[in-house]
């Protein structure tokens, strides 16, 4: 049966459609898109009006060759005619710089033919040339301005070239070199005097406990005031060649011990106490520098005397200023302090 007599026979089914028929039509790729797009690059021909008007060129006002000001009424060099000052005083700073390029102006050649000469000019021509002259004063200065620049005008002369042959040193200018370099601190390699540190810290601490021993009693308040010991010295102590001089350095702190002794009814009685010095430094007994340690009084057994009796003892320790007070116990410990400072001073 064919289609024809199918579609007659079944009314409800419609046309048969072909495999060809339904698939729908190849094309290529569209890119009418992309033809209202404009490029920003693109240079378009440039839009000419009949009716613009051109302008005339504006002039160039001269100006001056030193400071670039525009100038009215130029003054120009004498020699090349070209360069523009505004006053003598930019001329004369600027000659240094244009007499590099300063040339005379060469005078034009005469033409040859005769028939070719330029006409006479006008009475009106004449009196604008003189007024522009007028106004145009030259200028001509040449001043000297030193002999910075000749230096590159040097020829070779017709003098030999000298030879360099060494001169040998005399004796004695050897032998007070060598002494004046002996006489800078330090170590044998170090003979340039340059930084240079030792450490003696260990050394210092040892001599200040030895200097500090023995340490005269003290009669305050009817009593004695007696130094026990020197405990906890600490600190650095250094011996640094700066410049070629020997420095002697230390910060040192310790700590002094005393006993106050006294009678009474029930017989011989005691109270410990404690002064600690920080802050010892080399500049401590130095002339016109302000370098006091530090003082600290502990006095907690003191509680058992009566007040004018414990503020008596603790006057007599002398912790209240740097100097201390004649006669204190710290007057007798600065004594030996300031011995321990020469001793310091004197070790290598």
């Amino acid at each position: 049966i064919s289609a024809e007599s199918a579609s007659r026979h079944h009314p409800m089914s419609g046309p048969v459609m072909t495999a060809a028929a339904s698939e729908p039509p190849k094309r290529g790729i569209d890119y009418s898109k992309f033809d209202k797009i404009e490029d920003s690059d693109d240079e378009k021909p440039a839009k000419t009006s009949t009716s613009a008007v051109s302008k005339p060129a504006v002039e160039d006002k001269p100006h001056c060759a030193n400071c670039h000001k525009d100038v009215q009424k130029p003054l120009r060099c004498g020699v090349c005619k070209k360069a523009s000052y505004c006053s003598a005083q930019c001329q004369r700073e600027d000659w240094q710089f244009h007499k590099r390029t300063c040339k005379k102006a060469e005078e034009k050649a005469k033409e040859t033919n005769g028939n070719s000469k330029k006409p006479a000019p006008s009475p009106e021509e004449k009196e604008r040339r003189e007024r522009k002259k007028q106004e145009e004063k030259i200028v001509d200065n040449d001043e000297d301005v030193g002999t910075w620049y000749r230096h590159r005008e040097w020829r070779p002369t017709e003098e030999p070239k000298k030879e360099f042959r060494p001169m040998q040193l005399d004796a004695s200018a050897n032998a007070e070199e060598s002494s004046s370099a002996s006489k800078t601190a330090g170590s044998a390699w170090n003979a340039a005097g340059t930084w240079e540190d030792k450490d003696t810290t260990a050394m210092a601490q040892k001599t200040l406990c030895e200097c500090l021993e023995g340490i005269p009693d003290v009669e305050a308040a009817g009593g004695v005031l007696t130094a026990t010991s020197i405990e906890n010295v600490e600190g650095e102590a250094s011996k640094p060649v700066i410049r070629g001089k020997l420095r002697h350095m230390f910060d040192l702190s310790f700590k002094l011990k005393f006993t106050f002794k006294w009678m009474d009814s029930e017989g011989q009685q005691k109270a410990d106490g404690m002064l600690t010095i920080s802050d010892f430094t080399n500049d401590t007994f130095a002339e016109g520098v302000l370098a006091a340690p530090v003082l600290e009084l502990s006095f907690k057994e003191g509680r058992r005397l009566e007040a004018s009796r414990r503020q008596a003892v603790e006057a007599s320790v002398g912790s209240a200023s740097w100097p201390p007070a004649a006669g204190s116990l710290l007057e007798k410990a600065s004594t030996r302090m300031k011995e321990f400072v020469n001793k310091y001073e004197q070790m290598s």
